[in-house]
C-alpha cells in the first residue's frame, strides 16, 4: 500500500529525530523510501523550517521539525 506524503515526512523526520547530520542515503534507508522522494520532502520541508539541507547534501532536523515530530506522533 502506497503510503501518504504525512507518512513519508514523519518517517523522515523520524529518521532525522537524533540531531545529527544524515545524508539521503542514509535516510532513505532508515525511511525506506528512496532517495529522490528523500530529497524531494526535504527540500520541501526546509521551506517550512522543519529541516535544514547543507551544500553537501546533508539533512539536519531542526528545533521545528522536532516540535513537529513530537505532534505527529501525538495523532
Amino acid at each position: 500500500m502506497k503510503r501518504t506524503h504525512l507518512q513519508v515526512r514523519k518517517s523522515i523526520l523520524n529518521a532525522l529525530a537524533d540531531s545529527k547530520e544524515h545524508a539521503y542515503g542514509e535516510i532513505e534507508r532508515k525511511a525506506n523510501t528512496n532517495w529522490e522522494t528523500v530529497r524531494d520532502h526535504c527540500k520541501e520541508m526546509e521551506i517550512y523550517g522543519f529541516v535544514v539541507v547543507s551544500d553537501k547534501s546533508k539533512v539536519m532536523v531542526t528545533k521545528q521539525g522536532l516540535e513537529i515530530l513530537k505532534k505527529l506522533k501525538e495523532d
